[in-house]
């Protein structure tokens, strides 16, 4: 279906080129934006559109795209499996949204499963902290990281409008390309987009002497994806319906075992229906609903071996309505799916999660303060089938869990100069265990180790204060915010100082067949940092102008019950950068740096990340194409990464993985981007 759609995408950029005059003036494209840090009562924390998206776009993975931004890092299990984390809390504290429904996938589960949302396929990124990520999850102490293709149109399309863009990559011998093109005549509106995107194994930087070295890359680390989408919606002035199809597949390979690929497919039919203006007490009423079937087999040397299973449906009903002097959105969301991971790797038993849950949130403003407050309640039902027909005798008899979570959060800001903000934050999250923390029970290839679930696991509780300083005057502008995080009940994946065989016999730890032994238990924990980014001009004379941009994190993580920190943790991280712009050309040179993290817990068998310092330098430039009538836009880059070739290591990788997956050695990148 994938290539059908592409083809079809090709056929109507060239054969629709000539009606482009139709479109929209597109104006000036501002070339090497960061992320817009938000934060504000009723907005998103963060959001990546745009040309900063593109600049990020290359990245084969979610996490790749998002990594380095303010108070984001990633998984990173190699560039096939690399999961966002943010602020330290990764996995099922870190909720994503396709279209505005949960994205059932196996990502959360194992580190070395991707999430099938690939960078090529997206419009705009949206990070969602405090009162706005209840409108979605409650459990997502970390944040929602909300994704959008724009497939379901809900407001009039007139025209043709899409891009097109060509990248490559010579660090991961990757090549891709992506095409998207909405049109439409005021009432109809269709969508087409399509990516294909192939990689080779990586270059392994100059100097790594690492067992997973196979004459200069790094083994088994290819990768090729390809995905697309078809979406369709009527639409008027107040009101929309509209569906859509999506596809995506994903064939990779594992660095931690040469023989291991995994095949990864995900179908996903989505509907949203919206009514505008309406003149009661209810204004708006937006109906979403999706169904996922992803499937992710596991193959040693081609044959399957493990098959990972995710099917499920959602369904969520927001209403809009101005109460108490307060704009609310509020309504009902549910979902259910069923999860089983069957075969040679099976640590799971099949399971089956239930969630129904009411949301509120209003935001307001008054004068120079503004705030938004938000409260969200579930019930969630998790069961296990045990044994069943899996003759795992182990999974034990069939059991269920039933949890009632209940957040709330309020959002402060007060504009006490015209270009300053002051930003207080207060959070109560709770979460209910997932069906791996309460059931897991065998060995898992991934992390190396005997993974133990607890079925007597707490809701997981969690309080959190921030504060944070904005200011922006023309360009120039910074945003700094500090954060604490108190644990109850931290449900984290933690050594136990004991030892398992395959079939969860103990045994001594010095046995060539023993695994470690890791269960989810719950513990006292806090995590607290500080995220800064800001952008300053420097110089400007004669069209030229120079900026200062810098974007540093640091965070804390410690396991209060064990008094050592929590692991996977990332260190210490600054990254200064110089901008140079003038006319239709703009230059940047930045040096990615990170200190030592050697704040590792005693289980942690890597031990201590070295640090590093890297150098990047790349080179946009605007153009109008020969074509179209100067309704077409047009911008390349060419980009240098890690000039120095320097080993650097992720502390955010798991220690079983970390020294056999370091980033590309020195690689030359380049790429176009057509808007019409």
């Amino acid at each position: 279906m994938a290539s059908a759609i592409v083809s079809a995408l090709l056929m109507t950029i060239t054969g629709g080129i000539t009606q482009v005059a139709q479109a929209a003036d597109l104006g000036s494209i501002t070339v090497s934006a960061p992320a817009t840090v938000i934060g504000l009562p009723g907005a998103p924390t963060m959001v990546l559109d745009g040309p900063a998206l593109f600049e990020r776009q290359g990245a084969s993975t979610l996490g790749g795209l998002l990594d380095g931004l303010p108070g984001l890092s990633s998984t990173w299990y190699g560039p096939n499996s690399n999961r966002p984390v943010i602020r330290g809390l990764d996995a099922h504290r870190v909720d994503l949204f396709s279209n505005g429904l949960p994205a059932l996938d196996a990502s959360a589960v194992s580190y070395d499963h991707n999430a099938p949302v690939n960078p090529l396929s997206l419009d705009r990124v949206e990070i969602l902290r405090g009162p706005q990520a209840l409108l979605y999850s409650g459990g997502a102490a970390g944040g929602v990281i909300k994704t959008d293709n724009s497939a379901i149109a809900m407001q009039p399309v007139e025209g043709v409008s899409g891009r097109a863009q060509l990248q490559g990559d010579t660090g991961y011998s990757r090549s891709s390309t992506a095409a998207s093109v909405n049109a439409g005549n005021g009432l109809y509106a269709l969508h087409l987009d399509g990516f294909l995107q192939n990689s080779g194994d990586y270059n392994a930087p100059d100097g790594y002497t690492g067992p997973s070295l196979d004459g200069g890359k790094i083994r088994n680390s290819a990768d090729r994806q390809r995905g697309g989408t078809v979406g369709f919606s009527l639409t008027g002035t107040d009101s929309a319906i509209g569906f859509s199809i999506g596809q995506s597949r994903d064939y990779y390979g594992v660095i931690v075992d040469p023989a291991t690929r995994i095949d990864m497919r995900s179908t996903q039919y989505d509907f949203k229906a919206q009514q505008r203006n309406l003149s009661g007490f209810v204004q708006q009423v937006t109906l979403e609903a999706n169904h996922t079937d992803y499937q992710h087999q596991e193959l040693n040397d081609g044959v399957p071996a493990t098959t990972f299973k995710n099917k499920g449906n959602s369904l969520r009903l927001a209403l809009q309505s101005e109460l108490m002097g307060l704009n609310w959105q509020y309504g009902l969301q549910y979902s259910q799916f069923d999860f089983s991971a069957l075969g040679d790797e099976g640590f799971l038993p099949k399971t089956h999660t239930r969630n129904i849950g009411g949301f509120a949130v209003g935001e307001g403003k008054r004068g120079a303060w503004s705030y938004s407050v938000g409260a969200r309640v579930e019930r969630v039902r998790v069961q296990s089938d045990g044994a069943g027909d899996t003759g795992v005798d182990r999974f034990g008899s069939p059991s269920s869990s039933t949890f009632t979570p209940a957040s709330a959060s309020l959002s402060l800001a007060y504009q006490f100069l015209p270009q300053w903000h002051v930003i207080g934050q207060l959070s109560h999250n709770e979460r209910a265990p997932a069906f791996d923390e309460l059931y897991a029970n065998g060995p898992h290839d991934a992390t190396g180790a005997y993974e133990l679930g607890d079925p007597n696991l707490k809701t997981e509780r969690s309080n959190t204060v921030e504060l944070g300083l904005r200011w922006q005057h023309e360009k120039a502008q910074f945003s700094t915010t500090a954060y604490l995080s108190d644990y109850q009940n931290y449900i984290g994946l933690l050594g136990t100082d004991r030892c398992r065989d395959e079939d969860g016999g103990f045994i001594g730890c010095t046995n060539a067949d023993a695994l470690p032994e890791y269960d989810y238990s719950g513990v006292r924990a806090r995590i607290y940092g500080l995220e800064f980014s800001g952008l300053w001009p420097v110089f400007s004379h004669a069209g030229h102008s120079v900026d200062a941009r810098i974007v540093a994190d640091v965070v804390r993580a410690e396991n209060r019950s064990a008094d050592e920190p929590l692991p996977r943790i990332a260190p210490v991280t600054v990254t200064p950068a110089l901008l140079w712009q003038y006319g239709l050309w703009t230059a940047q040179l930045e040096l990615p740096m990170a200190a030592r993290q050697t704040r590792v817990p005693a289980s942690d068998a890597a031990g201590e990340t070295p640090g590093y310092v890297m150098v990047n330098a790349r080179v946009t430039r605007q153009f109008t194409p020969p074509f179209g009538g100067g309704r077409v836009g047009g911008q390349w880059y060419v980009a240098l990464s890690n000039l120095t070739d320097r080993t650097v290591y992720s502390a955010g990788s798991i220690d079983t993985m970390r020294f056999l997956a370091p980033k590309p050695g020195r690689a030359l990148s380049a790429g176009v981007q057509l808007l019409f």
